[in-house]
């Protein structure tokens, strides 16, 4: 797993719950990081954040269609 800039991760031991946050990006794939009481580590959950579809991008998610960031960005100032 990569990690990335400003990724959180918790020890899963419940006696430690350490907690570390990621300040440079890894360059390597790796397990999840260990704490320094030897446990795994796993990442914050982050709820999702989930936006409408303009009429524009859904067709073109449902058809399979490009279309050109001018378009979109036009459609999104109405």
């Amino acid at each position: 797993m990569i990690m990335r800039k400003g990724q959180r991760y918790l020890c899963q031991n419940p006696n430690c719950h350490g907690e570390i946050e990621v300040m440079t990006n890894s360059g390597e794939e790796d397990s999840n990081p260990l704490c320094r009481c030897g446990a795994k580590m796993k990442k914050v959950y982050s709820k999702p954040i989930f936006r409408e579809l303009s009429a524009v991008e859904a067709i073109a998610r449902f058809g399979d269609i490009t279309i050109p960031k001018n378009d979109l960005a036009l459609q999104n100032r109405e």
